[in-house]
């Protein structure tokens, strides 16, 4: 992205700040003790915010530095190449134990996304299948999601509540693991082993994760629900949205007609409400029905492995003319916006794919693939090698393909929900298209000076 872009979102988020304060240019300016001229060029995009008023700003208003920081764009044309080649460029050895364990290679990721995923090689080789085994170095859990695709024979390591498991995987399986779970790999009988680690975002980074810091332990670990079973889920959840209303067990009784064992049998976590029941509870509470059900985690033991043999495949975007075989792969329901697949190219040009989930496509090679997106004001076209990997902003158009049906191509693919998915897309659609592309493009003030009467028109300008 270039500077003057970046300045121009800066500016609309600094409008933003101080429209939310209602605040106009002259008295942000005397607040924060600084001419007026300099705010107009801020939010004018034709200045950044000086580090001193920045300071002052967050020491005088009760907002936070990255407030007035917008996203940096670094895949302007809604796609980001990164090559084998970079990727070798990016390695580094790490040790555990005193010894090499793991090299790793950056992939394609961007500023834009959740991302962060690594090529990763297993120097330690095992000659058994025990969990316990003394060569294997574990980790202590990491807070983000992790896909992984193995290539070659590889040994998967968990822990789970304390119990550790070893479960020999080979090319094509694949795993999803919840965060902070220890695991560890390893090279299974010396035989060459890797795999893609692809690490991800989920709706608690970022801004949620900042805000949990700043409550604490205390408050933040209060946030986590019982879901060790559906009934104790809804119970939990039923009961919160009961203490956020205010409202007394005898006054939802009043407003839904309920029976009250039926209720204490509910909030007790030892029945499932019935769909009328959720209806009346969610009209009682001004809440929608989706409010009311949690998530449950479907996976055995933090884990969800998929075979390459049990993973379902499907045509696409039909049987009778397929463009991609497609593969289902690992994943999970705590973050149902995400999407793995394996996607074989059959032919050229495919179909066009389009989603509102961010994308990160990995070439498992051999054969190279033709990449077609849109950027805006017209197509590109590029290639991946094979182990080049790419990364595609939400609702970027694209395509694959290969110059021969005899070689087709071999995709990795993991979608992934941004900022703008589940509950935040739902509210989304609720304030309109057209309030979206203002929120962010709008550098206006949030009323006009001149005035502006019942009937739309500016007052005291002479005119209508």
């Amino acid at each position: 992205m270039t500077g003057s872009a970046y300045l121009a979102r800066s500016g609309v988020a600094f409008r933003a700040v101080i429209n939310d304060l209602k605040r106009d240019p002259d008295s942000a300016a005397r607040d924060l003790g600084v001419p007026v001229r300099l705010i107009d060029e801020v939010i004018a995009g034709r200045r950044p915010l000086p580090a001193d008023v920045l300071a002052r700003a967050v020491e005088t208003w009760p907002v936070n530095e990255r407030d007035f920081f917008p996203v940096h764009d670094d895949a302007p044309t809604g796609a980001r190449i990164v090559r084998a080649s970079d990727s070798v460029a990016s390695a580094r050895v790490l040790r555990r134990g005193g010894r090499d364990y793991y090299e790793y290679r950056d992939t394609a990721m961007s500023r834009v996304s959740m991302f962060r995923p690594e090529w990763i090689r297993m120097l330690q080789p095992v000659a058994d299948n025990d969990p316990d085994n003394p060569e294997v170095e574990w980790n202590n859990g990491h807070f983000l999601y992790q896909f992984t695709y193995f290539v070659g024979s590889v040994n998967y390591y968990y822990e789970w509540r304390g119990k550790r498991h070893c479960v020999p995987m080979n090319t094509g399986d694949s795993v999803s693991g919840l965060p902070y779970a220890p695991h560890t790999f390893a090279a299974r009988g010396g035989d060459p082993a890797l795999i893609l680690a692809l690490t991800y975002g989920g709706r608690l980074l970022g801004d949620a994760q900042h805000e949990l810091s700043a409550l604490g332990p205390e408050p933040a670990q209060r946030y986590a629900l019982d879901v060790s079973s559906s009934g104790l889920a809804f119970a939990a959840l039923l009961r919160a949205h009961l203490d956020n209303a205010c409202c007394p067990q005898e006054e939802l009784l009043r407003r839904t007609g309920m029976a009250a064992d039926r209720l204490a049998v509910l909030l007790g976590g030892a029945g499932k409400a019935e769909p009328g029941e959720l209806s009346a509870l969610a009209a009682a509470l001004r809440v929608n029905v989706r409010d009311l059900l949690p998530i449950v985690p479907t996976e055995v033991d933090g884990v969800h492995i998929v075979r390459r043999a049990d993973a379902p495949v499907w045509p696409y975007p039909d049987s009778a003319a397929p463009a991609y075989r497609i593969r289902g792969l690992a994943g999970t329901q705590v973050c149902p916006n995400s999407r793995a697949l394996e996607i074989e190219v059959l032919g050229g040009p495919g179909a066009w794919l389009s989603t509102g989930l961010h994308t990160y496509v990995y070439n498992l090679g051999p054969a190279e693939v033709g990449l077609d997106w849109d950027a805006g004001a017209g197509g590109v076209r590029d290639r991946l090698a094979a182990d080049d990997s790419a990364y595609l902003k939400p609702f970027t158009r694209h395509r694959f393909s290969v110059s021969s049906s005899d070689s087709p191509g071999r995709l990795l693919v993991l979608r992934i929900g941004g900022k703008v998915s589940g509950d935040a897309q739902l509210e989304a659609s609720a304030i309109g298209a057209g309030s979206l592309r203002r929120l962010v493009t709008d550098a206006g003030q949030w009323y006009d000076p001149a005035g502006r009467n019942a009937a739309g028109n500016l007052t005291g300008v002479g005119g209508s």
